[in-house]
C-alpha cells in the first residue's frame, strides 16, 4: 500500500507547476517549475537524455536486468508527468514519438519560438501602457503592479528603469505634475532618484485622495445645482405673480389704476405736464403724504421690476423718461 502511494505522488508534478499555455505565453515559467519538479523527482536524466537507457549483454544479469526495469519504470513517470500540464494539442503532436526525451524535445522546439514571440509582445504591450483620460488612475495603478508580477511568473523581467519609465509616461495630467514635484524634491535631498515601488506607492495615495476629493466636489455641486434649480424656479413663481397682479400699478399719464403709461389707452400728456406730476409725485412722497404718494412709490418701484425684465444692463427709469420725453 505504501509503495502505490509513494509511486502516485512521484508520478504527479506540484501545483506550482502552470498549465502550458497554447500561445506559449508563459513557457518561461513553465520551463523553469516543470524542470525544478523533475529533477527533484529524478527524472531529468530520462527528459535531457542525461540517462539513456540501459544497454543489456547478450545474457543479462539479474542486476542489469533489475536497472533496465527501473528505467522503464522511470520513463513511464516522466512522460506521464510531461502530459499533464501541457495543451492537448500538443500532447496529440507528441504522443507518436517513444521516448520522453524525444517528446520534450519537440516540445522544447516548438514552444521556444512562440514563447519568445508572445513574451516580446507582452512586454511591448506593457511599456506601452496608458491610463484612459477618464479612467479610475487607482485601479489602473494596481493593474499595472499586478501585470508585472503576472509577466514575471511566465519569464518577462521588467526592469526597475522600464518600470519606472512605464508608470511615468501612463499617468494623467493630475498625478503627472504630482510625480514631477515628488521626484525633483526627492533628488533635491537624497540626491538619488525615485525607484519605482517607491513611486508606486506615493501615487496610489495621491490617486486615492484625488479621487476622495472627486467624490466629494460632485456632491458638493450636486447639491448646489438642486437648490439653484429651487432657487429659479421659486424667482420664477414669484415673477409670473408679479405680471399677473397689475391691480397696484398706477399709471402716471391718465392716473388710473391697472396699466402702465406706455399701455395706456389715453392719449398721452406734454413733456410739460409729465414733468409737473413727476414733481407733485416727488414732493408727496418727501412729505409722507399717504394714499397717492404711497401708491407713486409702489408704482415705481413696480414699475421697475417689470421693466427690469426686458432692460439688464441700461437705467429703466432714464429710459422711460427719455421716450416720453421724445414722444
Amino acid at each position: 500500500m505504501t509503495t502505490v502511494t509513494t509511486s502516485s505522488l512521484s508520478d504527479t508534478l506540484p501545483s506550482t507547476v502552470p498549465k502550458l499555455d497554447a500561445e506559449g505565453e508563459n513557457w518561461g515559467i513553465f520551463f523553469i517549475r516543470f524542470m525544478d519538479a523533475a529533477k527533484a523527482k529524478g527524472f531529468w536524466g530520462h527528459l535531457d537524455n542525461s540517462s539513456p537507457a540501459p544497454v543489456l549483454s547478450a545474457e543479462p544479469t539479474t542486476t542489469e536486468i533489475t536497472a533496465k526495469n527501473q528505467w522503464d519504470k522511470d520513463e513511464r513517470s516522466a512522460k506521464t508527468l510531461l502530459t499533464q500540464r501541457l495543451p492537448d494539442s500538443t500532447v496529440m503532436e507528441i504522443h507518436s514519438k517513444k521516448t520522453v526525451w524525444e517528446r520534450w524535445e519537440a516540445v522544447v522546439k516548438e514552444y521556444m519560438v512562440k514563447g519568445a514571440y508572445a513574451q516580446t509582445e507582452m512586454r511591448a504591450k506593457f511599456l506601452t501602457s496608458r491610463c484612459p483620460e477618464r479612467g479610475n488612475a487607482k485601479d489602473f495603478l494596481r493593474g499595472l503592479r499586478l501585470k508585472k508580477e503576472e509577466l514575471a511568473q511566465v519569464g518577462v523581467r521588467i526592469s526597475d528603469e522600464d518600470y519606472l519609465s512605464t508608470i511615468i509616461s501612463s499617468l494623467p495630467d493630475a498625478l503627472s505634475n504630482f510625480v514631477s514635484m515628488q521626484m525633483s524634491w526627492t533628488l533635491q535631498q537624497t540626491s538619488q532618484p525615485m525607484d519605482a515601488n517607491t513611486l508606486m506607492t506615493m501615487l496610489l495615495q495621491e490617486a486615492d485622495r484625488q479621487n476622495l476629493w472627486m467624490q466629494r466636489r460632485k456632491q458638493g455641486s450636486g447639491k448646489g445645482k438642486d437648490e439653484e434649480k429651487d432657487e429659479a424656479l421659486a424667482v420664477s413663481t414669484d415673477k409670473s405673480r408679479e405680471r399677473r397682479d397689475t391691480s397696484k400699478i398706477e399709471c402716471w399719464n391718465c392716473g388710473e389704476m391697472g396699466h402702465f403709461r406706455s399701455k395706456c389707452p389715453k392719449p398721452k400728456k406734454s413733456k410739460d405736464s409729465l414733468k409737473t406730476t413727476m414733481t407733485d409725485n416727488q414732493t408727496q412722497k418727501k412729505e409722507g403724504t399717504s394714499g397717492t404718494a404711497n401708491a407713486v412709490e409702489t408704482t415705481s418701484d413696480e414699475e421697475g421690476a417689470w421693466v427690469g425684465e426686458e432692460m439688464t444692463s441700461r437705467d429703466w427709469f432714464k429710459d422711460i423718461i427719455e421716450e416720453d420725453y421724445a414722444a
